[in-house]
This record gives structure tokens, sequence and C-alpha cells, in this order.
């Protein structure tokens, strides 16, 4: 569901802007499985997209809470301002992303290490039910952060296939569309069945 806050969090209204929401992905990515043999990852899916020329990325393996601070820091960085987009790959749980099977961060102390840094920006969770956290709690996660768009998934994902094919498909939408509404509505008007299956949210 697209949801319009009221809120400034850098978007532009009324004239686009002269260039597209993303041109590139700062990538930040826990341990999704107990077995380091797995290949599959983040990295792989935005090798794939880099290919085809849509965009750019930098990805960076978090394990630790200081170590997702020190990387956060470090993507909202001036000379990082053109990998607009914070993709946070974490198991999750309504509210919270863990980034091992000890360690959460919740929405709040996420807000917090972002601290009214993220204007212009989008913060993306490619996790199952973070945005299952009550409309509450988005919003002043979203004006904490002065974030252009949150985005994120409400239910939990079972089809790895299907989720690694929507997120490609919103990554090229975020990197074709100048204003901050039209990826949204691009999923909902060309993908609505996996927008409703994912629990698919998009708060600007």
């Amino acid at each position: 569901m697209a949801k319009k806050t009221g809120k400034s969090g850098g978007s532009t209204r009324g004239t686009a802007p002269s260039e597209p929401i993303a041109t590139g992905v700062f990538a930040f990515e826990g341990d999704a499985d107990t077995d380091l043999r797995q290949r599959w990852n983040v990295d792989t899916m935005l090798g794939a997209i880099h290919d085809f020329g849509r965009i750019r990325h930098i990805h960076r393996d978090i394990g630790t809470v200081p170590e997702l601070k020190y990387y956060i820091d470090k993507w909202l960085l001036k000379r990082y301002a053109t990998y607009q987009v914070g993709y946070f790959s974490f198991h999750g749980d309504p509210g919270n992303l863990w980034l091992d099977g000890r360690n959460r961060v919740s929405l709040e102390d996420l807000g917090t290490m972002i601290n009214g840094r993220a204007e212009g920006r989008v913060i993306h969770f490619g996790s199952c039910s973070v945005l299952r956290a009550g409309e509450a709690r988005l919003r002043e996660f979203r004006r904490r952060t002065r974030a252009r768009a949150v985005i994120g998934y409400r239910k939990t994902v079972y089809d790895d296939l299907e989720l690694t094919a929507f997120e490609l498909l919103l990554l090229e939408a975020l990197s074709r569309y100048r204003q901050t509404g039209a990826p949204a509505r691009h999923m909902y008007d060309n993908y609505g069945y996996l927008c409703d299956k994912l629990g698919f949210e998009y708060i600007y």
C-alpha cells in the first residue's frame, strides 16, 4: 500500500526533480542462512541489475550493531549521496531487524542511528514483516529519519524467487522515475498480485 504522510522527508512536490529517485544502492546485509556455504545473497541480486546498466551498488555484510552504525554513518556521508537507497536485508519481524540470532535493532534504534540525516534518500527493508509495525511507529520513523520514502513488506515471505523478482522490478522502478510516488503506482499497476501477496508498503 502506498501512503503519503504529508511530511517533507526530502520529496519534491509540484515540479519533478531532474534526477531519478535512485542511481545507487548502499546495501546492508545480515546472515540470512546458518549454512555459510549458501551462495545467494543481496550482492548477487544487485550485481544482476548493475549488469543491465540500471543502478550501481555498494554492499556490506553486517554482523553486529556497531558494524551497522559504522556503515550507516558511511552511507550518509556526502560522498555517497548518489547511493540514495539504503537497502536493509536482514531477518525481520514487526518493527525489528535481526542482525543474527541474538542482535535485534528496532525501528526506533535505527531512527536514532540515522537521526534526521536521510533527507532525499530512500530506506528499503528487504525483510519479512518489518513494516507490520503499526502506522504510528512508521510515521515516527520516517519523521525521525527524514527519509524521502520508507519501503518494505508487512507479510512473511516464503518464496525467495518471487521476492527476488519483485525486488529487481522495484529497484528498476526507483531508477526510472523522478516523482516520489511514481514507483509505488508503477508496482501496483503492473504487479498488483505480488504487491498484495508480499504486503508491499511504500510510505512517502
